[in-house]
């Protein structure tokens, strides 16, 4: 019985993984990494790209300071146009959190840096589609609550001729 208990302990005590509140984030997002936090980057990297991202060319971190948060931008260009991207943020020297993840897109682009919260406010991500079909906007906003980057507002169409749609729609096959 005492075993039980002390081996759950050391699960704890030994992950690389810092517990965090559930969040209810639209259908397209589950089975994400939506607010995990990692005590090193490379875990959180290893944790969402593989052991080996490190050797990956094709997995990409761009380093960017936005505000007064440092950001890591992860993007894995496998897939050619269209790519997954992460978010992470460090809280601390041993605290890197997923802030935003999204399905494959084009382009994901911070909005404005909020004085109060020096922070951006808002990500816009952006798909790239072949002519004849429609693009997928999604927009996330800062949830100081959830302390991630939810969406909440997501469009079809093309540049110019957006169309709002609920976002559990999004990215179905």
């Amino acid at each position: 019985m005492y075993l039980k208990y002390l081996s759950i302990a050391i699960l704890l005590i030994g992950s690389d993984v810092l517990a965090g509140e559930v969040v209810a984030v639209p259908s397209a997002w589950h089975n994400s990494h939506y607010g995990a936090c990692y005590r090193l980057l490379e875990t959180g990297m290893s944790d969402i790209y593989g052991p080996g991202f490190s050797q990956d060319e094709n997995i990409l971190q761009l380093r960017r300071q936005i505000g007064s948060p440092k950001f890591v931008i992860a993007t894995d260009i496998t897939s050619g146009t269209n790519a997954q991207k992460t978010v992470f943020e460090q809280r601390t020297s041993t605290e890197w959190c997923v802030v935003l993840t999204s399905p494959p897109v084009a382009a994901l682009v911070s909005g404005t840096v909020s004085p109060t919260l020096r922070r951006p406010v808002t990500w816009t991500t952006v798909t790239q589609v072949p002519p004849g079909y429609q693009e997928t906007k999604v927009l996330y906003k800062w949830n100081a609550r959830q302390l991630i980057y939810t969406p909440v507002r997501c469009y079809r169409g093309e540049e110019g001729r957006w169309q709002k749609f609920n976002c559990n729609e999004a990215y179905q096959p």
